[in-house]
This record gives C-alpha cells, sequence and structure tokens, in this order.
C-alpha cells in the first residue's frame, strides 16, 4: 500500500524504507507543511542539499535560518540540538517532524533527538523512515508517533506459505564516505581493471529492488556489479545479493609499495648500467663517516623522495627570525570564570561540539575567578572565537576574544582578576 496520501493528509506513519537518501526523498516531498527532517550526523544531511537547508555548519546554518523561514531544513539530531540551544531553531515552528533511520543515532544523537521532540508542537505531523523493524522501532512509534500507521514492513508473522525474495545473484562492495564516489569508482576500476569500463557496474547503493535488479542486469563480461555503499548500509544489501562480498581496493601503504619498488627498479638499473665516477668522487670523503647506506638515503631524499619532485626551500635570516617569533598556541580570552562555576571540561566541551576546534589543536586552560584564557593553535583562534561567543555556559552568555597580553591596550577595558 503506497503511504504517500496519506502522508499527504497529514497523518502519523512509519515507513519501511531503505537506508538511501533518494527512497527517503520520495516522502519527503510529499509532506504540505514545513518540515525538519532529523538523521544522524551532518553528512547524512549533507546529501539532501538540494531540497532545502541542509545543516552542516552551525553558523551559516543559523545566519540562513534567521535569514528567513527555509520550507525543509535537515539537520543531525546533535547540530539540531545545538542550534535549538542557540535560539536559532525552533522545533515548535515545524508542521511535520521526520526522523529519517533512527537505528542510525549513537547515544548523544538519541538523547538530542529527545530533547528536539520535548520541543516539538504537540499537533505536528511525525513521519518515521526506517530499515529495521522490531521493539525499538515501537517504542520510538509509542514515544514519539503516536497511532502512526505502519506501511511497507515485512509480516511479523509470515503466512505458511509466504518466503522471502530469492537473491537477486552475485555482488561486491566497499565501504566510503559521503560524497566520496568519483573517487571510489575511479579507484575500483584501477584494482579491477577490466577490459572495457562499461563492462564493470560500479553503483551506489540501490534505493529499490528492482533498481539493484537493472544494476545487475547492466554487467557485461561476467563481472558482477560493484556498489560503493556506507556502513549502515550494508545489512539492506545483504537482503538483496547473495555471495556479497568485499572488494578490496590498494591502501595508501599498498601504493607506497608500488612506487618504492619502481625507485629500486631505476636505481638497480643507473647503478649497472651508468659511469658513475664522478659521483662516487663526490662522496668519497663522507664515506668515512657515514654508513653509505645512509648516504643512499640521504640521496634519495635530496632529489625528491619516492615519487616526488626534488624541492629545497631555505629561509633568509629575517623570515627565520619572524618564524621563530610565532608563538605555538593563541591564547582566548573568555567572559566566565571560577566564581560562575565553570571548569575547564566544560570549556574543552563547547570548543569541540559548538566551535568544531579539534582537540589536538586545544592547549592549557587557565580559569580565574572572572575569566578564563583558552590556548588553541593559532590557525583555529577565529573558529575558535566565533564558537564561543553567544553561547550559555553556566548562565553567563560567552564572550571571546583574542588575547592580546595584559595592557589595556586602545579601546580596550583592562582585564579583570
Amino acid at each position: 500500500m503506497d503511504p504517500t496520501p496519506v502522508i499527504t493528509r497529514g497523518h502519523n506513519v512509519a515507513v519501511f524504507v531503505p537506508p538511501v537518501p533518494g527512497a527517503a526523498l520520495a516522502y519527503v516531498q510529499q509532506i504540505v507543511r514545513r518540515t525538519l527532517v532529523l538523521t544522524a550526523d551532518a553528512d547524512r544531511a549533507a546529501v539532501f542539499g538540494d531540497e532545502g537547508l541542509a545543516v552542516s555548519g552551525l553558523e551559516r546554518a543559523a545566519r540562513r535560518l534567521a535569514a528567513g523561514a527555509a520550507q525543509r531544513v535537515f539537520a543531525g539530531a546533535s547540530d539540531a540540538l545545538a542550534l535549538l540551544r542557540r535560539s536559532a531553531l525552533k522545533p515548535a515552528d515545524f508542521g511535520a517532524i521526520v526522523i529519517a533511520w533512527p537505528e542510525q543515532l549513537d547515544e548523544e544523537g538519541t538523547e538530542a533527538l529527545e530533547a528536539i521532540m520535548a520541543e516539538a508542537d504537540k499537533e505536528a505531523q511525525r513521519i518515521i523512515l526506517t530499515a529495521e523493524p522490531g521493539p525499538e522501532l515501537e517504542t520510538l512509534i509509542e514515544r514519539y508517533a503516536f497511532k502512526a500507521m505502519p506501511f511497507g514492513f515485512p509480516p511479523a508473522e509470515p503466512p505458511a506459505l509466504w518466503a522471502p525474495p530469492a537473491p537477486i545473484g552475485p555482488a561486491r562492495y566497499v565501504i566510503a564516505r559521503p560524497g566520496q564516489f568519483p573517487e571510489v569508482q575511479r579507484r575500483v576500476l584501477d584494482a579491477v581493471n577490466p577490459d572495457h569500463d562499461e563492462d564493470l557496474v560500479v553503483a551506489p547503493c540501490p534505493a529499490s529492488r528492482a533498481e539493484a535488479g537493472a544494476a545487475a542486469g547492466r554487467t557485461g563480461g561476467g563481472q558482477p556489479p560493484v556498489f560503493v555503499i556506507e556502513a549502515h548500509q550494508l545489512r539492506w544489501l545483504r537482503s538483496l545479493f547473495s555471495p556479497l562480498s568485499p572488494l578490496p581496493l590498494p591502501t595508501a601503504l599498498d601504493v607506497l609499495e608500488q612506487r618504492s619498488e619502481a625507485v629500486r627498479a631505476r636505481l638497480a638499473r643507473v647503478a649497472e648500467r651508468e659511469d658513475l665516477d664522478r659521483e662516487l668522487f663526490l662522496i668519497g670523503p663522507l664515506l668515512e663517516r657515514f654508513d653509505p647506506a645512509l648516504l643512499a638515503a640521504a640521496a634519495l631524499r635530496l632529489a625528491g623522495g619516492i615519487g616526488q619532485p626534488a624541492r629545497v626551500q631555505v629561509a633568509t635570516a629575517p623570515e627565520a627570525a619572524a618564524r621563530a617569533e610565532i608563538p605555538s598556541y593563541a591564547k582566548i580570552w573568555v567572559g566566565v570564570g571560577r566564581k560562575d562555576g565553570a571548569k575547564p571540561g566544560d570549556l574543552v566541551a563547547v570548543l569541540a561540539k559548538e566551535a568544531k576546534v579539534p582537540a589536538d589543536a586545544i592547549g592549557k586552560i587557565e580559569m580565574r575567578d572572572l575569566f578564563c584564557l583558552v590556548e588553541v593553535r593559532p590557525e583555529h583562534a577565529p573558529l575558535a572565537v566565533r564558537g564561543l561567543t553567544g553561547i550559555v555556559l553556566r548562565g553567563r552568555r560567552l564572550v571571546a576574544r583574542v588575547d592580546r597580553g595584559p595592557g589595556p591596550g586602545p579601546g580596550r577595558p583592562p582585564r579583570r582578576s
């Protein structure tokens, strides 16, 4: 039974949907109300970018939400909660909430989903799209989409003569991240090396059994199709194909070994066939000080290494002095301190989650009574200032700026201690 008419009329539904964005989009497009689609993370939200506002960065999303009401907003549950805490996203303003593949949510995402749904309009339409029926789904429906009508799920108690569909045939797969399909497709063709590229079907995860069958039907030369999928799509692919096996691709180490072997072969040819008297005269004095193998490695480095062009950079004295003066960390002044109950862990959490500053770019955090100084790598300082400013922590709305030292400076108030 097609759920489209029920969705259009605004009823709550739960639909069995393969974990492929195209399969979900067909239902999202039928919703007539303003819609918030919650996914497991920003990568899965980004694939819907052509259909509305896909949240990939909090600052940009907050600005676009403030500029106007997007008809459809796609966001990872944790990102949606971060925007809610900034008052940039209001779940109650949406007439429909779609929970896309809740089985992919981790613990943090599950907690974020609960917080978002608590702020949603009680009369809003609720739609759950899932590829994994079971008791957990029933609990989710009971909590967030009461009395949702189910569509497309396999029978809980199959009839006596019922049998699952037969496998389409053999296939192979490669697991990759969203957006990597063109690169992985090229690597697959290089690894398999078919007589003609058209003989090998390399396709993204099929959105339906019919699409999977069509891909298998296009294969030539006896090669089973290769599907480039995300990890959570593997169970769906296994329900379609058998035998299903991974296709190993050369790793970076494999590529390096191939290049190394080529360099060794070239070195052997030069040593065997060319006159090296002049070079031996040049390095003769060094043979008394260094191992010959070490000298050979140094010569290879000067020649540009393995498969790389030679490149020698010499810094002038002023440049070297300027580089020596660059601090390894920049200090960020943040207007919250010990008397506010703030702790270093609070700042680390905000920097990592809100400002997206990598953990290895955060240095020492010095807590004072009324403020704190946070060390970050210089290249992350602007990102840290933007991410911290405006966040509410321990009841205080934060103000952050790059610290210039204890002096007041023009237009800057003296530092309080």
